[in-house]
């Protein structure tokens, strides 16, 4: 019987394998920890009672858990108890991670915080920092057990809400999106069919369980499916990459996760003599994930991947990718097996033209397809006009389906312009992914993100290629790309020199980045500043804020060595000094 709530698929995963290990933590050097399905029941039925006398249902509750028992049993609870999790990681001591952690909080307007009694000083001083104490701190293994016999089953419908995980919203500030049971478990059998997950599967690995890609493949989509979650805190597998796949070969691991980063660690951390005894070939579904919050999937990384662990066991055509969006849920398309091992050759400078076309010539990108895309659920569309793009056209790719959620959490603006969107040809029911890619011979490839767009001489173009591009002249070490103030038939590039370049040679490299955008982009008219160096602001995530950087501009901000801007791309031509930016220093 099809079952509407993750609640049902789980208690009857424990109705039908009670002893069955459900859970299998390993944290470094230590035992570990374990637990089964009918202990776990009890475990989350308890923690449940006590969350349904202080808890009204819907009530949102932080769960600020490390990996580990703890955070799943408490996970559990609250779908037992009707209430809606909120994973969120540990409180750091970074301003960007706290501030972070409290814009969540704050958004959510959680009822509760539950974390363990190891990290309770931790949680309650960022509570206490932050003057958020009207959230209650609570350690799940602290208090006192609730008489199971107290909890009442929830009545929950697949429509209805089950978590809220938060992503980076467009102003790169958190922002939740309200998944349902219905998305999840959806979501669950896509992974379940495609990769072979079921009663007895063992999954899993070091993705961090407070965010999607972590929360659904490690541990929501082989508990739904009967098997059993094999974990690791994410902390042990960046201090030792090694330990990722000695967990895959120790417990015969069938099916495990990550971004590019982490299958690039262990080939850059991993020395040959940690691979004696590596037993990789059970490791049947090695995912490589393309999420926008991610590294982009290389296709150099799985091809080296495949190659260094061979000798462990692993077979290539165990390495696979796949397409994440946060507002699916999360998985989109996985790719065939062994795909992730053979790249297909794109013509840069088509790319560079909106177009995927075959490599004829040295001006090639290796991109990797990240499976079939799913018809009707899936389409390449023009960001300005909304029409259905053909084959070998790179447009926003759009999504929809059973795994879609319903929108953001109160932000009725933002849900109104990314979800419920019509295609040119009226087809409803679509998300804006905010990524751009194209397809070809039937497959999804991604080629950046909508971010980047900006619209020129009435198309688009990605400012992502062009700043990489220009990243690639020798003498450039940083720059920002981005429409003039005044028109969108300009483009202003804003470049720090490499330190080694002489003051005479400024206006040659200005020449050199307008050559490149003419005949690459087909981008005529330009203005070129070269600033000394400190005047690229970088975001948290190290990217060049490129916002910013176009209001410092406007604002005559800069600290400009060299500038080659005409006073018709103002509204008002600024100066610096006694330069103005429409001549040239000399």
């Amino acid at each position: 019987m099809r079952k509407e709530s993750i609640f049902e698929a789980i208690v009857e995963r424990v109705r039908e394998m009670p002893l069955q290990t459900a859970v299998l933590v390993e944290e470094g050097d230590g035992p570990g920890h374990r637990i089964g399905y009918g202990d776990l029941h009890v475990a989350a039925t308890s923690l449940a009672a006590w969350l349904q006398s202080v808890c009204r249902p819907g009530d949102r509750v932080l769960l600020c858990f490390p990996t580990g028992v703890e955070f799943v049993k408490s996970l559990l609870a609250c779908f037992y108890a009707d209430v809606v999790p909120v994973p969120v990681p540990l409180p750091y001591r970074t301003d960007h991670h706290l501030s972070t952690l409290t814009g969540i909080a704050l958004d959510a307007e959680a009822r509760l915080v539950l974390t363990d009694g190891a990290h309770a000083e931790a949680v309650y001083a960022w509570l206490t920092h932050d003057d958020l104490g009207t959230h209650e701190c609570v350690a799940t293994d602290v208090i006192q057990p609730e008489d199971p016999s107290t909890w009442v089953e929830p009545l929950r419908r697949g429509g209805d809400q089950a978590l809220l995980h938060y992503t980076a919203g467009p102003a790169g500030g958190p922002i939740g999106v309200a998944v349902s049971h219905a998305n999840v478990l959806h979501n669950c059998a896509v992974l379940a069919a495609e990769c072979g997950l079921g009663p007895g599967a063992r999954a899993g690995g070091w993705l961090p369980l407070h965010h999607p890609m972590g929360l659904v493949t490690a541990l929501l989509a082989p508990l739904v499916s009967g098997g059993t979650a094999v974990l690791m805190p994410p902390e042990v597998f960046c201090a030792d990459p090694a330990t990722w796949l000695g967990l895959i070969s120790k417990h015969g691991v069938e099916f495990s996760a990550a971004p590019n980063f982490g299958y690039e660690l262990c080939l850059n951390e991993i020395i040959d003599d940690r691979l004696d005894g590596l037993d990789l070939s059970r490791w049947r579904h090695a995912l490589l994930v393309e999420m926008s919050d991610t590294s982009p999937a290389e296709a150099g990384t799985m091809r080296r991947f495949a190659e260094r662990f061979a000798g462990a066991g692993l077979r290539p055509e165990a390495l696979r990718t796949a397409y994440c969006l946060a507002e699916a849920t999360l998985v989109t398309t996985i790719g065939a097996p062994g795909c992730a091992v053979g790249a297909r050759r794109f013509d840069v400078r088509s790319l560079d033209r909106n177009l995927l076309a075959p490599a004829t010539g040295p001006h090639a990108l290796d991109l990797l397809a990240l499976g079939a895309a799913p018809q009707p659920d899936l389409r390449v569309v023009d960001p300005v006009t909304s029409g259905v793009l053909p084959e070998g056209r790179i447009g926003e790719i759009w999504v929809r389906g059973p795994s879609v959620a319903s929108g953001y959490w109160r932000k009725e603006r933002l849900t109104a312009e990314r979800f419920g969107q019509v295609t040119g040809a009226g087809e409803q029911g679509f998300v804006r992914s905010g990524d751009l890619g194209g397809i070809v011979d039937g497959e999804l490839y991604v080629t950046g993100l909508m971010r980047d767009v900006t619209v020129y001489s009435g198309r688009y173009l990605d400012l992502g290629r062009v700043e990489r591009a220009i990243l690639g002249h020798d003498a450039v070490l940083a720059c920002s790309a981005f429409a003039a103030p005044a028109s969108r038939n300009e483009i202003i590039v804003v470049a720090q020199p490499a330190a080694m370049c002489p003051a005479a040679q400024l206006p040659p490299l200005a020449g050199a980045i307008r050559e490149l955008l003419a005949q690459r982009f087909g981008v005529h008219r330009a203005g070129v500043v070269l600033v000394n160096p400190g005047q690229l602001q970088a975001m948290p995530d190290g990217e060049v804020n490129r916002q910013l950087m176009r209001e410092l501009f406007i604002a005559n901000a800069l600290d400009i060595a060299y500038s080659d801007v005409a006073d018709e791309f103002f509204f008002d031509p600024p100066v610096n000094g006694t330069q103005e930016r429409g001549s040239a220093l000399t």
